[in-house]
């Protein structure tokens, strides 16, 4: 073979093999390609189901709805008071100051503004608003949603609930809405928020959430009586107070009034009046401009939790601490340390919750009570007739169960607790009066099953144990002795409180096993 014929064919060879390697190379490469693309494939979210995308918007459909129904029905109220400024003084009279600031003090009068919602629930005009949005104003304007105005007349207003009434007169009915059933209103279901938050310009804001809680206790506003809101997420702000919460079939079912906040505005935490209380307050100011409310004649406390746990009752159920004489509650038999568990069947969750199960009952109701009577016994349910507060509160007084002296013992290893006799030199040191007799709690170990589950404090005085009348510690030491080990007795305790009266309380305590 020649030369070029070796040469020739040396070319053909090296071309065959970078011929093959490129095919082999484009070959790989395109696997490597589409894994990637089938990895990104895979790897990319997938867009919501036409299901879940038709459900979406059958729930926006459901709040543009509710939205547009309720919105003529509810206003904007502004308030104004004329505040005098001789009352405020000048701070700088007498000073070198006072000519610079003659704005301050002297005759001329102030005006003061405010801003609130409220919700139509008559088409004659009359429409709910709050008693803090009208308080002490002497000119109050409601806005419609077509924006015309209309001076507003207040028919009355309840500070207990913190509700308020007023109308307006109109030549034509106006759009309202409906009362809801608070039975209806569940933890978790969709709600609206309607008002005027923080501004006249921010009229008719709709916000959505949920109802987060029920039966929120604790007094917001210390001038309310009313310790039983609904709490939701939906955005309230200060100017939505009076504003309507409505359920998703356009029923009221609250009364927006206050918020939860650290900061001054929302930040998830609303509560509103619920339904029942508004439609009880409301249509008896209507009726007759005020509200009568029933009255039982107790004083209601919280139990402790070795009590709960002896009496098999709900933590939160209510100890009563004072029976007023007279009283409906009195008349039925009940003592100091019975513990409520319900009313009319409803379970007591917090001692608070029995002013509102009470209050929002009128005078001559009937309500069953279940409680647990101060021996221990097993529950029982009356029928009491309620009476009328502000008559029996005229000549109603607290009564308050009473028990006499010497020698001493120390309960620290079991209980955590040290008991004295109340000698001369004690009841002074602890402005304990003559009349108060039993054994005083000297120590409470902390931690101790005295401190956290009985909840004892030193100063307290113990004048029954195991449902027996104490007077001495040899006699509690006495009923100690009886009691079988891995066993709970009752005590029954009176606590100094503030003016050297004493409130009286039930608690329990579970001796020891002997191991």
């Amino acid at each position: 073979m020649s030369t070029r014929t070796r040469r020739t064919a040396s070319l053909f060879a090296l071309v065959l093999a970078a011929f093959v390697c490129g095919v082999f190379f484009v070959s790989a490469g395109g696997d490597v390609l589409n894994a990637v693309t089938s990895s990104e494939a895979e790897a990319q979210v997938a867009p919501p189901t036409t299901a879940a995308i038709e459900a979406a918007n059958s729930l926006g459909d459901a709040f543009q709805t509710v939205a547009e129904a309720i919105n003529p029905a509810v206003v904007q109220i502004a308030s104004e008071r004329v505040a005098d400024r001789s009352s405020m003084g000048n701070p700088f009279e007498g000073t070198p100051f006072e000519r610079m600031f003659p704005g301050q003090g002297g005759d001329a009068p102030r005006v003061q503004s405010g801003l609130g919602s409220g919700v139509f629930i008559r088409a004659d005009g009359h429409l709910i608003t709050n008693n803090h949005v009208i308080e002490g104003a002497d000119e109050l304007t409601v806005r419609l949603f077509d924006g015309s105005e209309y001076e507003a007349e207040v028919v009355g207003a309840d500070p207990f609930s913190d509700l308020a009434v007023l109308k307006i007169d109109l030549d034509e009915s106006v759009p309202f809405v409906g009362y809801g059933d608070r039975k209806d209103i569940k933890v978790g279901q969709w709600v609206l928020a309607f008002g005027s938050p923080l501004s006249e310009n921010l009229s008719n804001t709709v916000t959505a959430g949920i109802v987060s809680a029920l039966g929120r206790t604790g007094q917001l506003d210390p001038r309310m009586g009313l310790t039983d809101f609904i709490q939701t997420d939906a955005a309230i702000n200060p100017g939505n107070s009076g504003g309507a919460l409505i359920n998703l079939g356009g029923e009221l079912v609250g009364i927006n009034t206050a918020i939860a906040t650290r900061t001054g505005g929302f930040q998830g935490i609303g509560f509103a009046i619920p339904v029942d209380v508004v439609e009880n307050t409301v249509e008896q100011i209507i009726e007759s401009g005020e509200v009568e409310r029933g009255f039982l004649g107790i004083s209601p406390g919280p139990v402790s939790s070795s009590l709960a746990r002896a009496l098999d009752v709900h933590p939160g159920a209510a100890q009563i601490l004072q029976v007023t004489d007279g009283a409906p509650a009195s008349a039925a038999g009940f003592e100091v340390g019975d513990v409520i568990t319900a009313v009319d069947g409803t379970e007591v969750r917090a001692p608070e919750q029995i002013f509102n199960l009470i209050g929002n009952r009128r005078p001559g109701d009937e309500v069953e009570i279940t409680y647990v009577p101060n021996d221990g016994g097993d529950r029982r349910t009356v029928s009491v007739t309620l009476g009328d507060r502000d008559a029996l509160l005229a000549d109603g007084g607290p009564t308050r169960p009473s028990p006499e002296k010497d020698d001493k013992m120390d309960m620290e290893d079991d209980l955590g607790l040290s008991l004295n006799n109340l000698t001369q030199r004690l009841r002074v040191d602890f402005e304990v009066p003559p009349e108060v007799e039993g054994v005083l709690v000297t120590n409470v170990t902390p931690l101790s099953q005295a401190a956290r589950d009985a909840d004892l404090q030193r100063g307290d005085i113990i004048v029954e144990a195991n449902r027996q009348p104490i007077s001495t510690t040899g006699e509690f030491e006495n009923v100690y002795g009886s009691i079988e080990a891995g066993d709970t007795f009752l005590l029954q305790v009176q606590r100094p409180v503030r003016g050297g009266d004493f409130r009286t309380f039930m608690t329990a305590l579970t001796k020891p096993d002997a191991s």
